[in-house]
């Protein structure tokens, strides 16, 4: 027992990214696997991680109809297999978020087909002994990370877009008191979008406007103004995708 525990302190802490997040995540995970399997202790650090679990983001949302049906049995597969956990990048939270999703989707899938074409059933239990069913959600786990990456690279690119267009003009709007000619969209483009970016000092000196002008306005309207678009991007391009 103690040495499965020192083998996943190791592994955790390989790939932890040492924020208080991560390092709080990494202890709950260890007191859980230190505890005896049917302890009132361990049930409630369980408990614990499984409301943290449910407050992160990216934890898989649908509206298919076993979803929920699916959850209950992640959450019990979770409760007998968190020793099994073994991260595969950094953040700990991110990897632990990835591999419950490969098991949550591999759960709806399976429900799906037992209770609608049941000679087609799959005994997860019996091909999580076998070693194919770890298998499948390494490669499921792959799978996920890769469409988590062509979705934040097509985000980045809507939003990259928009800027550019400025269609509704809300950052060639947005400058510094009587100077258009500094606006958050020029600003953006010229400190971000541009092959070889630009410093404020050098923006600031081609515009004869002191570089704490606009320091200050990008700090306190530039950045939140571009923070807010971006946001209300990702929001509607959530929405789209869970519809």
């Amino acid at each position: 027992m103690m040495k499965n525990i020192d083998k996943l302190r190791l592994t955790l802490e390989q790939y932890s990214d040492r924020t208080p997040q991560d390092e709080r995540l990494c202890k709950l995970i260890l007191a859980i696997c230190s505890e005896s399997p049917d302890s009132s202790q361990r049930r409630e650090l369980m408990d614990r991680l499984l409301r943290q679990l449910q407050r992160i983001p990216k934890l898989s949302k649908s509206s298919h109809p076993y979803y929920y049906e699916a959850v209950n049995k992640t959450w019990e597969w979770l409760d007998k297999n968190l020793h099994k956990f073994h991260p595969r990048r950094s953040p700990i939270e991110a990897s632990l978020t990835t591999w419950v999703n490969a098991h949550l989707r591999y759960r709806i899938h399976d429900l799906h087909i037992t209770k609608n074409q049941k000679e087609l059933s799959l005994d997860l239990d019996a091909l999580e002994r076998s070693g194919f069913y770890n298998d499948y959600l390494d490669g499921l786990e792959v799978e996920i990370e890769r469409i988590e990456r062509q979705e934040k690279q097509a985000l980045a690119w809507k939003i990259v877009q928009y800027i550019r267009r400025d269609p509704e003009q809300k950052l060639r709007n947005c400058y510094p008191r009587n100077r258009p000619d500094c606006n958050c969209q020029i600003l953006v483009q010229r400190l971000f979008l541009q092959q070889s970016p630009e410093k404020i000092a050098v923006i600031a000196r081609q515009l004869n406007i002191k570089t704490q002008t606009i320091y200050s306005f990008w700090k306190r309207t530039g950045l939140s103004k571009i923070q807010g678009i971006g946001r209300h991007i990702a929001q509607k391009n959530s929405d789209f995708m869970s519809g």
